[in-house]
């Protein structure tokens, strides 16, 4: 009676698993393609584009002057643009970029900008168009494979879709391990495939081996993905535990009461006065005041914090007077901000390197795998009875 009970359970979990996975698994491989090449993908861009973002280090002469190097992009910019933020190198052989916001031709949202600058000549090397918010094939490549990964090119709906699509594969992925379970308790026959199996066995082999190894980073990416796409949300649902700050707070400069002679800090200046607040670690990028009472916003990444091309260190500064407004770190963080701060690079591999790198590009191919053997089983078995 409760081995007839237990078949009964695991009927209902294949069935789950099976539709689920047949109708959004489709998609999911799309998602799991592209974030495989994500997975390098900063590497990948400045290899394709080498020829405005690689530079030759000049070890005798250093750095240039940041305000220098600002300049230099500022001068480029074209008639109605507005720079917005200042993106360090992250090594030596790469050029600073200086985003800049404008009005897309013929349309009435703005579109993202590049300008690259030599940071030992305070040269200009080129520049490009970045995010096209509503005409996806107009960005590069990279960007490009990016947008298809998380909203499938389709914006916030899209978004919305790839976040639902990934609820739906967590649950398939855990009804598949129920189903996966063995009962009898012979663990290693089926983790293993079995020696000498027709090509029907072989195919649920490696469906089920595949599925089984493979679920353990796959689950991990899926649920971190999901946040990804669902931020409030997740925020809220860590809230229920911890204390969780702010993603995007805003600090207001106090602006003179004659605007005229007070000038916005240099920004030499302002790095050493984030230097002096945090000493150790790497700038990773400055956002601009956004007006006459905006403050200056730098990243600078502490050492051992888990994303290693992102700050979870940021300080926000007074543009005038070069106050620290605020400053967020790890001192400062609850356990809910350090779970946050976890989640993105766990998502992408690069909390463990270029390890976890790879782990990411090889977990990004078993959503086709898993695929396309569990629709050539199903076509088995709809033959079989």
């Amino acid at each position: 009676m409760l081995l007839l009970e237990r078949k009964h359970r695991r009927k209902f979990w294949l069935l789950l698993h099976r539709y689920l996975g047949l109708f959004a698994g489709a998609i999911f491989v799309i998602i799991g393609l592209t974030g495989s090449i994500l997975a390098f993908g900063h590497e990948l861009d400045e290899w394709l584009n080498a020829d405005v973002r690689a530079v030759s280090r000049q070890a005798s002469t250093g750095r240039a002057p940041l305000d220098a190097i600002v300049a230099a992009g500022i001068k480029a910019l074209p008639t109605g643009a507005k720079a917005i933020n200042l993106d360090y190198p992250r090594h030596d052989g790469l050029a600073f970029a200086l985003w800049f916001e404008q009005t897309s031709p013929g349309r009435d949202y703005p579109e993202r900008h590049q300008i690259f600058i030599d940071p030992y000549r305070a040269q200009v090397t080129g520049q490009r168009l970045l995010i096209d918010f509503h005409r996806i094939w107009r960005d590069p490549l990279l960007d490009f494979v990016l947008r298809l990964h998380y909203s499938l090119g389709f914006g916030e709906n899209g978004m919305t879709l790839v976040g639902w699509v990934g609820i739906v594969m967590l649950l398939s992925v855990l009804a598949g391990l129920i189903v996966w379970w063995p009962l009898t308790g012979k663990f290693r026959s089926a983790l293993t495939f079995k020696p000498k199996a027709s090509r029907e066995r072989l195919v649920y082999d490696w469906h089920k081996v595949c599925g089984v190894y493979g679920s353990i980073v796959l689950l991990v990416i899926v649920a971190t993905g999901i946040y990804l796409e669902f931020p409030s949300y997740g925020r809220g649902l860590i809230g229920q535990f911890s204390l969780v700050a702010s993603p995007w707070p805003e600090y207001a400069s106090r602006p003179p009461s004659n605007l005229d002679k007070q000038k916005i800090i240099p920004l030499s200046v302002l790095e050493q006065i984030v230097d002096a607040h945090c000493p150790d670690g790497e700038f990773r990028y400055i956002v601009f005041p956004n007006d006459a009472t905006g403050s200056f916003e730098v990243g600078k990444r502490a050492p051992g914090e888990p994303s290693r091309l992102q700050s979870q260190r940021r300080i926000w500064i007074d543009q005038y007077s070069g106050e620290v407004l605020a400053l967020r770190d790890r001192v400062s963080s609850s356990s809910g901000d350090a779970l946050v701060e976890w989640l993105y690079p766990l998502h992408t591999g690069e909390a463990f390197g270029l390890p976890g790198q790879v782990m990411v590009l090889l977990t990004g191919f078993s959503p086709l795998l898993l695929y396309v053997t569990g629709y050539i089983r199903w076509k088995q078995k709809t033959k079989e009875s």
